[in-house]
């Protein structure tokens, strides 16, 4: 295995340890700094967060299976295993970018709140490492601008999923707070909507981003090969 490879796997076993560590104080409800807890059990679900985190997790071990599989058979990582990972980053930065610029400033606990207990995990290093690991250490293969829209796919099912939830408990102009978990609709539908169009294309940028950074890293590869050939 060369550097690249090393840290490919170390970040995703890293990845995987701390994602379960991560639902582990969060669905125990194990708190190292007093903090609000705003769900609980099963219905931490409907969070992105939870979802995103929880993906991360799986995709990385999945790529940790497949990796040693490559290194025994030669056989090399699917594709799919490499589009799962894609679409768990992308997931992660925009639950990374949607806390740091918008769900910090509005919670009553503070900004720093959404960085306490398990928070700290899902909200910042998870996110982090992951971004880390599959724009400069995975190597997936060359891919195609079509597969930028696989990038949005769980991002675009959650987003129909809370607008479901947001219309169909929309009532007089108003909806309680509990069925809005971020706010989007407190000042009206068409802000829902307008948030919700935002989101998915902010995801789609980070989609395209990585597709060129996941491009441009194989032909810096190709170019060293082809020097040391």
């Amino acid at each position: 295995m060369d550097k690249k490879q090393t840290l490919a796997l170390s970040f995703n076993i890293t990845i995987f340890v701390l994602a379960v560590l991560g639902c582990i104080l969060c669905f125990g409800e194990i708190l190292v700094v007093p903090t609000k807890i705003y769900e609980h059990g099963i219905k931490l679900l409907k969070f992105f967060t939870v979802q995103s985190n929880i993906l991360g997790g799986i995709t990385a071990l999945i790529f940790v299976i497949y990796f040693l599989r490559e290194r025994k058979t030669k056989k090399p990582i699917p594709m799919a295993v490499h589009i799962l990972r894609f679409i768990a980053t992308i997931d992660l930065v925009i639950t990374f970018l949607v806390v740091a610029i918008f769900l910090g400033f509005i919670t009553d606990e503070g900004y720093f709140s959404m960085y306490m207990n398990a928070n700290f995990l899902f909200h910042f290093l998870i996110p982090v490492l992951n971004f880390i690991s599959f724009a400069f250490f995975e190597r997936a293969p060359q891919m195609n601008i079509k597969q930028t829209l696989w990038g949005i796919a769980h991002l675009f099912v959650y987003a129909i999923f809370y607008m479901v939830v947001v219309l169909t408990h929309f009532k007089d102009g108003a909806i309680d707070i509990y069925y809005d978990w971020y706010g989007f609709a407190q000042k009206g539908l068409l802000v829902a909507f307008i948030c919700a169009f935002f989101i998915l294309g902010l995801g789609y940028l980070i989609s395209f981003a990585l597709f060129k950074i996941n491009n441009k890293q194989n032909d810096i590869e190709k170019s060293k090969k082809r020097k040391g050939q």
